[in-house]
C-alpha cells in the first residue's frame, strides 16, 4: 500500500478498519482526488520497463499535495 496513514486506518484498530470507510475532511476534494490518481499512477507504471509519463501537477496544487502527501504518509 502507498499511504502509512491509510494502511494504519484500515488494518488498525481505528474505527475505519470496521466501517472500511476514511473521510479526510481536513484535505479539499481536488487534492485528494489529485493524491489518489498519483498512487494510481505510481501502482501503474511502477513496475514497468519504460519510461513512465509525465504526471502532471498544476503549480497552484503544488503546496497543497506535499501538505497532504506528508499528512498521509506517501
Amino acid at each position: 500500500m502507498i499511504s502509512g496513514t491509510i494502511k494504519a486506518m484500515l488494518t488498525g484498530s481505528f474505527m475505519e478498519s470496521k466501517g472500511g470507510e476514511i473521510q479526510f475532511p481536513e484535505i479539499k476534494a481536488s487534492v485528494l482526488e489529485k493524491v489518489i490518481q498519483y498512487m494510481y499512477y505510481k501502482v501503474r507504471y511502477s513496475r514497468g520497463n519504460q519510461a513512465p509519463p509525465e504526471f502532471e501537477i498544476e503549480p497552484e496544487m503544488a503546496l497543497y499535495l506535499l501538505m497532504a502527501a506528508n499528512y498521509l504518509d506517501c
